[in-house]
């Protein structure tokens, strides 16, 4: 059965490609961890993935455990060697990214609500292919260089 299973898991972990997965409807449940590894936050998001061509727009609609919403619109657009680009409202500036085989990174610095005020923090995210439908997201959170917590996100489309 093993071999099944890694028989499986080498097929779909090549050719990964995010603007492909990410087009179409994605549902995402995920949790923010303090830099202790405490659960502080969770969340689903409901995701609308539309791509033109090199350009995929993202459509989020954040529903978080206290209550709160959020809606976050990215646009990203492929770039030259596996590389591409994004930007979204609460960016303080572009965010740059790399499409591999068998998964994709991203650095971005965003504005978040904190306290009632905004921050701005780093955001290094990984994206691995768990099979056609799944995709896990590992986004490690830091201010001036010093870590602040996680973000773990599932990502299955519909």
């Amino acid at each position: 059965m093993l071999k099944h299973v890694s028989a499986h898991l080498d097929k779909i972990s090549t050719g990964f490609d995010l603007f492909a997965f990410m087009s179409g409807q994605t549902l995402a449940e995920g949790v923010f961890e303090d830099r202790f590894g405490r659960v502080k936050r969770r969340f689903t998001v409901a995701i609308d993935g539309h791509l033109d061509g090199e350009r995929l727009t993202l459509d989020e609609q954040f529903h978080f455990d206290d209550g709160a919403e959020e809606s976050r619109t990215w646009i990203l657009e492929r770039g030259a060697d596996g590389t591409f680009s994004g930007i979204c409202g609460d960016a303080v500036r572009p965010a740059r990214g790399v499409l591999q085989d068998d998964h994709a990174t991203m650095s971005a610095t965003l504005r978040i609500a904190v306290a009632g005020r905004q921050i701005a923090l780093d955001f290094d995210d990984a994206f691995y292919p768990i099979n056609d439908v799944t995709l896990l997201n590992r986004s490690r959170l830091s201010k001036w260089g010093v870590r602040v917590g996680q973000v773990l996100i599932v990502f299955r489309k519909l």
